[in-house]
């Protein structure tokens, strides 16, 4: 056999053992990456489930600080007043907060006032976990270790988890003695569930523990990433802090099963524990992704395969010239181009390499990846600037009274220290009215509670008709109604409320709906500094004129 023979038959067999050995290290090394990537991914998506979840449970506890710290709902403990029950319990207040439970209990564990119902539906709910009629006093959600103390977090009922916040009553000042705890609760239904898919693009699950049993332990995946497999960049972008805004980092979520899709290789069961409100493991988080990963190793299997080929045959027919032109320098290029990127982070940039072989089309898919990493960046900027718009206003309708749209005494005892405080800094006065309809309940029995609030609210139209920045009011609750003035001594807050006056008596009120009620109204008056040298001096003087002007025959100033 001639030695051209023979080297060409040994080049081939070497080529045919590069290529095959080449091809099995890839699947070996490749395969448990891979699958370690997918982990990571599966980590990521359920500490956003759990961040979202954590989110609402933090919602569900602002909320219920406006329950909780609040004169009307202490008030309402204590004597179970119906007008209460009537303008602030009713099924559409408590729909649109997407309320189904709400538990007034007193001290002694007596439920007070209780509505459990589903808030989409209407009908009863069946939750023996929160009892209607009375709680033992020792039981963990009426417990508090600080006044402050608020317990959120989610509740493993046979209907389905269910968000649920407590708190204590105190007043609107956050003052006691606690009257007792209300209970706030949003069952975790179908329309709240695919609210948060659609929130945090993941599909997901959440359950009670007996109620999902595990997959056979033959679908289930080695955790890689226990064995050092996983990505240390990935490991710290969710240590940064930008990135710990928007994962559960902090949720207490037991370690994750990974699971293969018994109908489609192409799909990634994770099950892990999520733990209740009162810490324990009775709940089962299961999400389910697109194994995309997987399938990209097997397309990155045969684009290693085809390079090797290529490579060995320019290898063997062109040396190492060839080789350079087509192999080294389109890798530098790449990797030029990563290094830039990396050091600018600036995804703008594109590779352009000529040529319709391997590396062109790896090019091309380079590019086409920067592409969508630079439309998704922009869409999450897009996100973060629509959360913060939600937010602010958020907080801007957790000020405003529903009933009147004016503020809420929740911002009255805010605003007005805030602007007492600067008042006194800079050596100007300050006044507060204190106004109260006067036999408004004679009102409410001739023309019923809904017209009732209608004048509520008209009487609030007048008011503010009557003021200009920076003076503002503030719905007390019911018929009462406090207006301050900053910058006004006495002499001008008595101007302003005789005006008032004057205005609301010849105002007609409900001709819309065809009565003609006229009203009239108590003032109080207090300012600053004449009647008072502090804030709370001067709240109680303004309450006492007005009991004055009351008890002297009503609708007068002083």
């Amino acid at each position: 056999m001639r030695l051209q023979t023979r080297i060409i038959l040994l080049m081939i067999l070497f080529f045919l053992l590069f290529v095959l050995l080449g091809s099995a290290a890839t699947r070996l090394l490749l395969g448990p990456v891979i699958l370690a990537a997918e982990e990571e991914v599966a980590r990521v998506n359920l500490m956003r489930v759990a961040s979202a979840l954590q989110r609402e449970s933090e919602h569900l506890a602002i909320l219920i600080t406006d329950w909780a710290y609040w004169d009307e709902s202490y008030r309402f403990v204590q004597d179970r007043n119906r007008s209460f029950q009537v303008t602030t319990l009713s099924d559409a207040a408590l729909a649109k907060a997407r309320l189904d439970v709400l538990l007034f209990i007193n001290n002694q564990g007596e439920v007070v006032w209780a509505r459990q119902r589903d808030h989409v539906t209407g009908n009863e709910l069946d939750l023996p976990r929160l009892p209607t009629t009375r709680w033992p006093t020792n039981h963990p959600l009426l417990n508090f270790s600080d006044p402050q103390e608020i317990h959120a977090g989610i509740l493993a009922t046979r209907l389905g988890p269910l968000q649920i916040a407590a708190a204590p009553i105190l007043t609107s000042m956050g003052h006691g003695p606690r009257q007792g705890t209300i209970i706030l609760g949003r069952l975790l239904g179908e329309n709240e569930v695919k609210r948060l898919v659609e929130q945090t693009r993941v599909n997901f699950q959440l359950l009670r523990s007996e109620d999902r049993a595990l997959p056979p332990e033959s679908l289930r995946l080695s955790n890689y990433l226990d064995s050092g497999l996983s990505f240390p960049e990935l490991r710290a972008l969710q240590k940064s802090p930008e990135f710990g805004r928007i994962l559960a980092s902090d949720a207490a979520l037991g370690e994750p099963l990974f699971y293969r899709d018994p109908d489609t290789s192409r799909m990634l069961t994770v099950l892990t524990h999520y733990p209740d409100i009162y810490g324990e493991p009775s709940l089962l988080l299961e999400v389910r992704f697109p194994r995309i990963l997987e399938q990209l190793s097997r397309r990155i299997s045969l684009i290693v395969f085809a390079c090797l080929t290529l490579i060995g045959a320019l290898f063997t027919l062109a040396h190492l010239g060839i080789i350079r032109r087509l192999i080294t320098r389109p890798i530098a290029r790449l990797q030029e181009h990563i290094t830039e990127i990396h050091a600018g982070e600036s995804l703008s940039a594109r590779v352009h390499l000529q040529g319709r072989d391997e590396f062109g089309q790896l090019a091309q898919a380079y590019n086409r990846m920067l592409e969508r990493l630079e439309i998704d960046r922009e869409k999450l900027v897009e996100t973060e600037a629509e959360l913060r718009r939600s937010e602010k206003k958020f907080r801007a309708l957790s000020i405003r009274d529903d009933l009147t749209g004016l503020y809420n005494t929740r911002y009255l005892y805010q605003g007005l220290r805030r602007h007492f405080e600067k008042c006194a800094a800079e050596g100007r006065p300050l006044a507060l009215l204190f106004i109260d309809i006067d036999r408004f309940k004679q009102v409410v029995d001739k023309h019923g509670h809904i017209l009732g609030s209608q004048a509520i609210r008209e009487m609030a139209q007048t008011i503010s008709g009557c003021l200009a920045k920076p003076a503002f009011a503030v719905s007390y609750g019911g018929d009462e109604y406090v207006v301050v003035l900053p910058g006004a001594d006495r002499r001008a807050a008595m101007t302003k409320a005789e005006e008032m006056r004057a205005r609301i008596a010849q105002t007609s009120y409900l001709a819309e709906h065809g009565a003609d009620v006229r009203l009239t109204c108590s003032f109080g008056v207090a300012s600053y500094p004449e009647d008072a040298n502090d804030l709370e001096g001067l709240l109680a003087i303004a309450d006492r004129s007005l009991f004055y002007v009351k008890s002297r025959g009503r609708d007068a100033v002083a």
